[in-house]
């Protein structure tokens, strides 16, 4: 890497940090609204059912809420990185100096750390013992059991395809960059994909749609 010109190495993290950001936004509202959905949604449909069967949509709306604290209290900071670098590199002349240099590395190793800890083993199991937690609420102090293995099982399989659906652009560039192949097309694939909330009269779903 040290007989590339900082110009292009420059170059490189930028356009990368710009594309994994664009991702990352994409990924955070698309979750976003798809929680703040099914807690709304639920919190309607809940009068519409009997006393005893309320609590099970009034839990999951809690629960449901959960995914949007989430997103708003551990953002990935690529989306932030990003346009401080884009910020930083205005201000240059066409000689890039060290100083720059090492502020856009410091900046993608950052991304790329925030992106490995919201995919970390820790972040599995605080979904899982979210989750797990919620249904028991339901089972010990409602004896809605039926309905707290089916709350605690909906909760960990779409936090979990949260978890694996979180964009890594930040930490492929990483990867791509240390091992020196910063000539475009190297080193990092092409990936697109779109999560939605799937509404029917008696029925609320997410799909998923992936293309590589």
């Amino acid at each position: 890497m040290g007989e590339l010109e900082p110009s292009r190495r420059l170059a490189f993290i930028q356009s990368h940090l710009h594309e994994d950001a664009r991702r990352a936004r994409i990924w955070t509202g698309a979750w976003g609204a798809t929680w703040s959905v099914l807690t709304v949604g639920q919190l309607a449909l809940a009068p519409l059912f009997s006393p005893e069967e309320q609590v099970d949509f009034y839990v999951g709306a809690v629960s449901s809420a959960g995914g949007v604290a989430v997103l708003l209290a551990v953002p990935l900071t690529v989306m932030e990185d990003s346009p401080t670098l884009d910020a930083l590199a205005a201000r240059q002349p066409e000689s890039v100096d060290c100083a720059v240099l090492a502020e856009a590395e410091r900046l993608l190793v950052r991304s790329a750390r925030s992106e490995e800890e919201g995919r970390s083993l820790l972040m599995h199991g605080a979904n899982v013992v979210y989750n797990v937690l919620t249904g028991l609420v339901l089972g010990l102090f409602f004896d809605r059991w039926p309905s707290a293995v089916l709350t605690a099982a909906t909760g960990v399989l779409l936090g979990e395809v949260m978890i694996l659906t979180q964009p890594t652009g930040a930490q492929d560039a990483l990867r791509a960059y240390r091992e020196g192949k910063t000539l475009a097309g190297e080193g990092l694939a092409a990936l697109d994909w779109r999560v939605g909330v799937a509404m029917a009269p008696h029925h609320v779903g997410v799909q998923l749609r992936i293309s590589f």
